[in-house]
């Protein structure tokens, strides 16, 4: 069961919110923000939806569950539309592939079970109804249903008589045990305790064996309660959406990662994982794994957004903006202390005009790379500021790429300062790219005026033949800029383009560099394969 979107009106922290654009081969979407922007709110709302459309009754109150303030005379229960991929599902069907969910107040410090009954399936009618802010102590419940599987094994018509206790054992705790061994090396589960018998999870670590349940971490604990749920539901929850709010809560950055991946391995192939998160750890595995397979992993930005006023959110790529917005959200005041992976020093003034116009052309693609200007072509090859090793002093490992425009160079100085180092644009400056035939065709088709592509190329080889006439070299766009972006607002009667050329670079062409176009892929060369 996948989702293709959502509508929340007037529900908890929303007054009118649309989810769209969810693909159907997302296997994770990740929900990214900091705290309160809603993502809990959107968990009680997949909630409702189900409990309405596969059991017909909604659990709950309006006092929780509708927006404070707002006076909707609809019942509360009625302001979420989920949309699936493959149309409607059947009550009776919906009721088969059931919602799985797990609140972030996960934490069972220790439990004693005394008595074993056979427990329900855990997605009868629907499982535990749970709000987002909902105690959820599962592990009590899972170790009682591992007992009574492995009760049920010596007594069923398909374990054959000849089985021992240690193999019904492992084919009930194996795909656990193994699980657990991926995301925390040191720890192997190696037996379920009987009733009353005081360990009801015996590990071994390092030197100790029966190392009780009771022993472990906060970390170990919140590791094992999610995997141990996951394996245990696994084979109930076979086509359903699955939600886990805050997954990373008590476990180390090192073994968020290593998690993820082991929670997308035990999640079923037909089901869609929902998670909350605003780790760093989790958040850079959900991209490497998107990278690994595009389409199955998409993010959703809440922040950011007025929702008390209609918003519309789609999957959003892991750009270097976005990152930003998660390291301040994970580290605060620190977040300006961490340096990008790579740095590119560029010219240009104070105002830092280039660096703006490469960020917005290069984050997609380069997400870790930060551009710099430093000043004038000198500055920016030789590193005045001493930029350079400042960088790599504070941030170890840090790569720093020198670029200058070619201005006036000769072919043999610009050989010269590729030779040694400094990557050199194969056109005179940025505005060269910026207004280019191939970006302003781009502009034409971005304000639904294809038609007048011939005339604004005309506009730009008029202007660039003049410059002769006005003194000026054949390539020099920056002094064509300024009455070519006068002739281009005229001919395409522009509302509010911006107050100059260089705004009207930056904010409207800059975007339209993209990586299927020569002009892009121009640029990327004389930047980065120096």
């Amino acid at each position: 069961m996948r989702v293709e979107s959502i509508h929340l009106r007037n529900f908890r922290r929303f007054s009118d919110l649309s989810i769209v654009g969810l693909p159907e081969s997302a296997r994770l979407i990740v929900l990214a923000g900091p705290n309160g922007v809603g993502k809990s709110s959107f968990f009680d709302g997949l909630q409702t939806w189900y409990r309405l459309a596969a059991w017909s009754r909604a659990e709950g109150s309006p006092t929780y569950a509708a927006k404070v303030g707002v006076a909707d005379p609809s019942e509360w229960y009625q302001r979420v539309t989920v949309n699936l991929h493959g149309g409607a599902r059947e009550q009776a069907l919906l009721q088969e592939s059931s919602l799985y969910f797990r609140t972030a107040y996960r934490h069972e410090a220790d439990f004693s079970i005394q008595h074993l009954s056979q427990p329900p399936r855990p997605n009868e009618n629907g499982g535990p109804a749970r709000r987002a802010v909902d105690e959820d102590r599962s592990v009590s419940e899972n170790y009682q249903r591992l007992l009574w599987a492995t009760f049920s094994a010596v007594y069923d018509d398909v374990t054959p008589d000849r089985t021992t206790k240690a193999e019904i054992r492992d084919r009930v705790t194996g795909r656990l045990r193994e699980a657990v061994l991926r995301v925390l090396p040191d720890l192997t589960l190696t037996r379920v305790g009987a009733l009353g018998a005081g360990h009801s999870f015996e590990f071994t670590k390092g030197i100790a064996t029966g190392f009780p349940y009771l022993n472990l971490s906060a970390g170990e604990k919140a590791i094992f309660d999610l995997l141990l749920d996951a394996v245990v539901k696994a084979d109930y929850y076979t086509d359903s959406i699955w939600c886990i709010d805050e997954p990373e809560l008590h476990v180390g950055t090192r073994a968020q990662g290593r998690l993820l991946r082991e929670l997308m391995s035990v999640l079923p192939e037909q089901s869609q994982l929902f998670l909350a998160s605003h780790s760093l750890g989790l958040m850079s595995e959900a991209v490497k794994m998107a990278r690994e397979t595009p389409g199955e992993v998409i993010f959703l930005d809440f922040e950011g957004h007025d929702f008390d006023a209609p918003v519309t959110l789609q999957p959003v790529k892991p750009d270097r903006q976005f990152w930003k917005r998660m390291l301040a959200v994970a580290l605060d005041d620190m977040a300006t202390l961490v340096a990008p992976a790579t740095v590119v020093m560029c010219e240009g003034s104070s105002d830092g005009f280039d660096a703006r116009c490469y960020r917005t052309i290069f984050t997609s693609e380069f997400p870790d790379v930060d551009f710099i200007s430093v000043g004038n072509s000198d500055d920016a090859q030789s590193d005045k500021i001493g930029l350079t090793s400042a960088l790599q002093t504070l941030t170890q490992g840090t790569k720093v790429i020198r670029l200058r425009d070619r201005d006036l160079a000769s072919d043999e100085e610009v050989e010269r300062w590729r030779a040694a180092g400094t990557s050199v644009l194969t056109r005179r400056h940025i505005e060269a790219y910026l207004f280019d035939p191939e970006v302003l065709d781009a502009f034409c088709d971005s304000i639904g005026r294809s038609d007048a592509k011939r005339d604004v190329r005309d506009i730009y080889h008029s202007q660039m033949a003049a410059l002769s006439g006005r003194g000026k070299d054949a390539d020099d766009v920056k002094s064509a800029s300024g009455p070519m972006f006068v002739e281009i607002r005229k001919a395409l009667s522009l509302g509010r383009p911006g107050t100059t050329a260089r705004s009207f670079a930056e904010d409207k062409l800059a975007s339209l560099v993209r990586p299927d176009m020569a002009i892009y892929q121009e640029l990327r060369r004389d930047i980065f394969e120096t």
